[in-house]
């Protein structure tokens, strides 16, 4: 009998994947090759470590963490650009396969260098993983939107970078384990290296094919000035620069607490360089969690300001940590933490970065970033260096500098995304504490409208912008006011104006610019002239009154209405 044909046809399609389910299968590909690469990065990073810890002498851990991570670096200051320009203009997916195979080579010749305990070959080999991982990098993160949708990629990110401290938890504790059960037979330990980069590029084999963007971009020499200028043109896009220097600073940090940790467990906790290796491992599980936390928390809605927040609990965390040094279980609690809110820092800004970069630079934009990443670093291994040995600070002070600088950070960055931090804070703090209630005479309109707020007050102005996301406040310039006032990114000063129509002519023309602007008037507003040319000129324009007044039970009432 004759089996049709069409029949056929359906009967065979269905015994593969569908669509949505070769790109999910696409996506586990993906993370098992990420996984394997960082699993192998970490493992190969700290047995070389190990191993030059033994050949050199204790007495030399610090300046071989420092120059380990100063080599490890370098490649992704050197091959950023160019790994986002080749991420643009071939298909990440067969780029990631290429990658794939030649860090089976890389560990291949690791065996060498191990048995001979070679010093230069040791360094030379961290130097090409790392150039294989930094040309590994804007393929990894690049592909992500073209395996999945828009509103998935925030949780594919939590799941991603969950898997990368997962594996540098393996990674970390591998090397200690396998340095004490192989009796520090460092070729034992080259072999399990070289087993890990062949199931990397297996799983490499199983990501779906992607398309090539078609950027017609070539490699240049001068990389400095291509990072440079692809920054400069993502200033365009709003909020871009300050994710993609928030995602470098986690950058720093971490490297910073992975390079420190050693040291800071040898001196402050009186444990070994192996035992050191271990403690590392209750930061990755706190970044693991925090990550994958933070991820399914915000699949829906990109959150900006939950990073800065978490950046200020890290700032505390450091400091915590260099008080509490005398106390192994605190330490530990509080690694734990470090991690969880460096987890909840980081995610919000690599998915801004991933989702608002021009689709065909986006592999450009996101070398850029890991440019600036490994920068961070890079400065990390100086700056262990520099506390440790020029300084002479103890290991676990320079944790308290670090805690106080990110301080800083997050403070600059909460206010450049200012727009986006305090509407954040506002809706899950302020408005409730302040007891609001909502009576809208008129509703938040998605087009370009401009909301006047009478007898503007600070709890006033937060209570707005709970009800109003992203909005560009414009209030009368100030004589006294603090420094860092005008570093505000979502706030205007206006020159002093003799009249209001005269502000709100100046708000209006702010429309242009910004998709709602709310003027915050000091006084009661007054209204024009019937019949006067301001007057006729207002109602071209949709404007709202913004009221906010206490009930009798002290509650805010929020009443916005159409100006007539």
């Amino acid at each position: 009998m004759k089996i049709p044909l069409q029949k056929t046809f359906k009967t065979l399609s269905s015994s593969f994947p569908r669509p949505f389910e070769r790109k999910k299968n696409s996506l586990w590909s993906l993370n098992c090759t990420q996984f394997f690469g960082v699993l192998n990065d970490n493992l190969f990073k700290l047995l070389m470590v190990f191993l030059l810890i033994d050949t050199l002498g204790k007495e030399n851990a610090t300046s071989i963490l420092a120059a380990a991570g100063a080599v490890y670096v370098i490649p992704f200051l050197l091959f950023s650009s160019s790994a986002g320009i080749l991420a643009d203009r071939f298909s990440k997916q067969k780029l990631m396969i290429v990658l794939k195979g030649v860090e089976v080579l890389i560990m291949a010749l690791a065996l060498v260098a191990f048995s001979y305990k070679s010093l230069m070959g040791c360094y030379t080999l961290l130097f090409f993983l790392a150039a294989h991982s930094a040309m590994f990098g804007p393929s990894k993160y690049g592909i992500i939107p073209e395996l999945v949708s828009k509103d998935l990629v925030s949780k594919a990110n939590g799941l991603i970078t969950s898997f990368t401290y997962v594996a540098i938890i393996l990674g970390t504790f591998l090397a200690s384990f396998l340095t004490e059960i192989s009796d520090r037979k460092f070729i034992v330990t080259a072999i399990i290296c070289f087993l890990v980069a062949v199931c990397g590029f297996i799983s490499s084999l199983f990501i779906g094919k992607t398309e090539p963007q078609g950027s017609k971009k070539k490699i240049s020499p001068f990389f400095v000035s291509e990072i440079f200028h692809t920054l400069k043109t993502c200033q365009e896009i709003k909020y871009l620069t300050p994710a993609i220097f928030g995602s470098a600073y986690f950058l720093f940090i971490g490297a910073f607490a992975q390079l420190n940790i050693i040291p800071f467990a040898m001196q402050s906790l009186g444990l070994s360089e192996v035992a050191g290796g271990y403690l590392f491992l209750v930061i990755a599980v706190g970044i693991a969690a925090g990550s994958l936390l933070c991820g399914k928390w915000a699949k829906k809605k990109l959150e900006l300001g939950i990073s800065c927040l978490a950046g200020f609990f890290l700032s505390l965390i450091f400091i915590l940590i260099a008080l509490f040094s005398f106390s192994l279980p605190i330490t530990v609690i509080l690694l734990v933490l470090l991690g969880v809110a460096g987890g909840i820092f980081v995610i919000p800004f690599d998915t801004y970065i991933q989702l608002s970069s021009p689709l065909e630079k986006r592999g450009q934009v996101i070398a850029s970033a890991n440019f600036l990443s490994f920068t961070g670093v890079l400065i990390a291994s100086i700056s262990l260096y520099v506390f440790n040995d020029l300084l002479y600070l103890s290991p676990s002070w320079s944790f308290a500098v670090i805690g106080i600088i990110t301080a800083c950070v997050s403070f600059v960055l909460a206010l450049r995304l200012s727009g986006t931090v305090f509407p954040f804070l506002s809706r899950k703090i302020f408005f409730r504490l302040y007891k609001a209630e909502v009576l809208l005479g008129e509703p938040i309109s998605d087009t370009p409208c401009l909301y006047i707020l009478e007898n503007a007050s600070i709890a006033k102005t937060l209570l707005l912008v709970s009800l109003v996301p992203d909005i560009h406040l414009l209030l009368p310039k100030r004589k006294k006011k603090p420094f860092w006032y005008a570093w505000i990114h979502s706030m205007e000063e206006l020159e002093d104006q003799d009249t209001q129509e005269a502000l709100i002519q100046k708000a209006k023309e702010s429309l242009k610019n910004h998709h709602h602007a709310g003027l915050l008037l000091r006084d009661s507003y007054s209204t024009p002239a019937k019949g006067s040319f301001f007057g006729t000129l207002l109602s071209r324009d949709k404007i709202c009154m913004v009221k906010i007044e206490k009930d009798e039970e002290g509650s805010n009432l929020i009443k916005v209405s159409k100006l007539t």
